[in-house]
């Protein structure tokens, strides 16, 4: 259980990482809020829980360190829960209006003359980041006007 929990905070870093966070997915994708505020509560957290501790432990005292432990705990795993969300998603399968999306945006790429690399018998979250990030890279700017 624990390695799935850990592949799964592994595969949600790494999708961040392909997602592309372009303002005309906001609307359509949850994934751009959600690595957004990943990368935020990841950079500012650590320093929020350390203060949190200190503050608890220099007002109320040493009594009550297992609870300013408790709650700097709770405040570090917040990115850490962002991250397996992204984990989860990324192996979902994509619904039907998606996949044929999916079959659009790659008939396009192909048109182009961009080569694409096909999973077409099983399609993920993973799979259309791929292709958003390659189309996004290698079309002419303005293509998704079409699609959004």
């Amino acid at each position: 259980m624990l390695s799935n929990l850990f592949h799964d905070l592994v595969t949600g870093h790494q999708y961040s990482k392909k997602w592309p966070v372009k303002p005309q997915l906001y609307a359509i994708f949850p994934e751009c809020r959600v690595i957004k505020a990943t990368q935020f509560a990841a950079m500012f957290l650590p320093i929020i829980a350390i203060i949190s501790f200190c503050i608890q432990v220099a007002v109320l005292g040493y009594e009550f360190m297992p609870q300013a432990l408790a709650m700097a705990c709770l405040i570090l795993s917040m990115p850490l829960q962002g991250y397996y969300w992204l984990g989860k998603r990324a192996q979902q399968p994509l619904p039907m209006s998606l996949v044929n999306w999916y079959g659009q945006l790659e008939t396009k790429l192909l048109q182009q003359g961009v080569s694409v690399k096909s999973n077409s018998s099983k399609l993920r979250y993973l799979d259309m980041a791929l292709l958003l990030n390659l189309a996004f890279k290698e079309l002419e700017k303005g293509w998704w006007k079409e699609w959004f």
